[in-house]
């Protein structure tokens, strides 16, 4: 039986980690299209990906909008998360279904629905309506994580705190904030990754002027497909490396991912 379980793990891990590399070693192609496996191996494709324009300039806006959505998540979800599950409100159901239909609904008619929001406000063309749009859609995600955190804190702690004088607020900012920490981060890191890398939401709602890296790859891939987007679908994996390595080496959320009930 272990046999079979180890078996069923290293194809699992095989299948998630067989595209990662395919578009890895083929973004490192010499030759001036796409190839798997390469003819040989050559930098020059990231080279020209940082020489392109219209590539990074379309990677500072994905970039902005990530941040964004991250600031609009945090604002939003955590007071959410802290009011559904500590002060357990009417309708608390109906709230928490309320507030799930960012995941539960399919990306193109949320994304439609803001296209027509949009054109009839005026707010086509700019990158902030965009975010908000990513954010409404991965929600859901940031309040998971930080349900997840406040549900694992132990609630004697803040009564503790409070029997020791300590009013609502210097709990909330020194037992109850620093137990839901790791949630957030998690979380916060989540959404970031999800609103640079979002690309049906954005292929709607963006213009020439606005569009993000996806939408600037997709319009790149008509003919010939060149190395460098796979240089820049190779950054994408980079950057996710980065934010998942940052996130697994602080101590709290290292703790939060392999404590021990």
């Amino acid at each position: 039986m272990g046999r079979v379980v180890r078996a069923a793990l290293a194809g699992v891990l095989t299948l998630v980690a067989l595209p990662m590399l395919v578009v890895v070693v083929a973004s490192f192609s010499a030759g001036e299209t796409l190839s798997f496996p390469p003819a040989g191996f050559s930098l020059r494709p990231y080279l020209e990906l940082l020489d392109d324009e219209v590539i990074r300039v379309a990677l500072a806006r994905s970039l902005f909008v990530g941040v964004l959505v991250v600031a609009l998540a945090v604002t939003a979800g955590v007071p959410a998360s802290i009011a559904l599950v500590r002060y357990r409100p009417r309708f608390r159901l109906g709230l928490t279904a309320y507030l799930l239909l960012g995941i539960t609904t399919p990306l193109i008619s949320t994304a439609f629905a803001f296209l027509v929001i949009y054109t009839r406000t005026g707010l086509i063309g700019r990158l902030w309506p965009i975010a908000v749009a990513i954010t409404v859609a991965n929600l859901p995600f940031l309040m998971f994580s930080v349900s997840s955190a406040l549900a694992s804190l132990d609630p004697h702690l803040e009564e503790a705190a409070a029997t020791l004088g300590a009013e609502r607020v210097q709990t909330f900012l020194f037992v109850t904030l620093p137990g839901m920490a790791p949630g957030i981060l998690s979380g916060t890191i989540m959404i970031f990754v999800l609103g640079i890398s979002e690309f049906l939401i954005s292929l709607i709602l963006s213009t020439v002027a606005t569009q993000t890296l996806p939408v600037a790859i997709f319009g790149s891939l008509r003919g010939p497909v060149p190395p460098t987007l796979a240089a820049a679908a190779g950054l994408y994996i980079v950057i996710a490396f980065a934010v998942v390595g940052v996130l697994t080496s602080l101590r709290t959320t290292e703790q939060f991912f392999y404590r021990n009930d």
